[in-house]
């Protein structure tokens, strides 16, 4: 079966341009649980003829084109990889669209293979967050590769991941801060073959909406990344941020207009904020709401907040791992309540003039709050400290 998106991380970009601190700590524990990389995936390696790749034209860093891709699988051969042979027959159909569009940017290059829209094509429907089998799709099949040649890390490697990428539809007129692949009950399915990693990225049906422009977003990171493009409120276009040194790829869809319906767009994105309004107003227990409410305190709190405020109870100094990343496992209180967890690298560019990151976590037991907090020292060390609310 697919997976559709843990709820965690489709909260965390719903309304907001960035998830607020709250979310970013429950983050930051997710982030532990290999079952994430912002969307839940299935992994699998089949073989295929060698035969089957063949050299294509390298492009230059920064270039878009389109040409005959015989390098590559086709999106059929992506879904027949993946066990789906409904998809792979509708990526073989009229209402499929093969297009073969290369950009290249930030030292990877990305190929928009080609993209079908319909119902029931999968074999594999997910279901939504009320019980609902989604089965009015779009698919879009991309190829990433490293620019300079070298093969992406097989998914069974232990270096698979660690560069990740953001690949959604983003839609003129709709911030894609909030909405992207993660509020559209998306879901993906990646394969690495010959050096070449494959993603097939589904979501809801974008084809209601193909009366304005319809995009496809591809940048590196776990999130939709709000400095890699840039969204203009006055005409409601999207475009890619020139000064931004990473990847931030962004194909214009080419869907058919005759499909787009406006009545049912309209009901679809009421949907979406009747379902944001559900989750605001879900009721809580009196430990979330504690840590909530917490949360909100000490989000604008200093250094000097917390050594006025709570009680220091625990100070570690962590160091970075080859990646940036840091790890953190121990105990405290009389009952020995544990924490454990992982500070990722692009949780650090925020924060404070004193090193605080913005990141926080909340945790603790009935009228017990503890607050995590993470400081980025000069010499590249994180501070991690655990303060007891008063």
């Amino acid at each position: 079966m697919k997976y559709d998106m843990d709820q965690l991380l489709k909260s965390a970009l719903f309304s907001k341009e960035k998830p607020d601190d709250s979310l970013n700590q429950k983050i930051i524990r997710k982030f532990e649980e290999k079952e994430i990389e912002n969307m839940r995936k299935r992994n699998r390696k089949i073989s295929i003829p060698a035969a089957a790749m063949l050299a294509a034209t390298v492009l230059a860093a920064g270039s878009a084109s389109t040409y005959a891709a015989w390098k590559y699988l086709t999106p059929d051969q992506v879904a027949e990889m993946a066990e789906d042979q409904g998809l792979a027959a509708a990526f073989q159909s009229q209402d499929a669209v093969a297009i073969n569009e290369v950009q290249e940017y930030g030292g990877y290059r990305i190929t928009l293979l080609g993209i079908v829209s319909g119902r029931n094509l999968s074999e594999f429907l997910i279901e939504d967050e009320a019980g609902n089998v989604s089965m009015d799709r779009t698919y879009v099949v991309t190829a990433i590769e490293n620019a300079d040649g070298t093969k992406r890390p097989d998914t069974s490697s232990d270096d698979y991941g660690k560069d990740p990428f953001f690949v959604s539809p983003l839609i003129e007129g709709l911030n894609p801060a909030q909405h992207n692949i993660m509020t559209m009950d998306g879901s993906y399915f990646e394969i690495v073959e010959n050096g070449i990693q494959y993603r097939i990225a589904e979501c809801s049906n974008v084809e209601k909406f193909a009366d304005r422009r319809v995009y496809l977003g591809v940048n590196d990171g776990t999130f939709y990344n709000n400095e890699a493009f840039q969204y203009e409120e006055n005409n409601g276009s999207i475009r890619r941020n020139d000064s931004y040194e990473g990847v931030n790829a962004l194909f214009v869809l080419p869907l058919d207009k005759s499909k787009a319906d406006e009545q049912a767009a309209e009901a679809y994105l009421k949907s979406l904020d009747s379902e944001e309004k559900m989750q605001e107003t879900e009721e809580e227990n009196p430990e979330e709401k504690l840590d909530r409410q917490v949360a909100s305190e000490t989000s604008t709190w200093k250094i000097a907040d917390f050594n006025e405020k709570t009680t220091l109870v625990h100070e570690i100094q962590l160091s970075p791992d080859e990646d940036g990343n840091f790890h953190f496992e121990y105990t405290i209180g009389k009952d020995g309540m544990s924490s454990a967890g992982t500070v990722y690298q692009e949780l650090i560019t925020d924060r404070d003039e004193e090193g605080l990151l913005k990141a926080r976590s909340i945790f603790g037991e009935e009228d017990t709050v503890y607050i995590e907090t993470y400081t980025l020292n000069e010499d590249g060390t994180l501070t991690l400290r655990t303060y007891q609310h008063k």
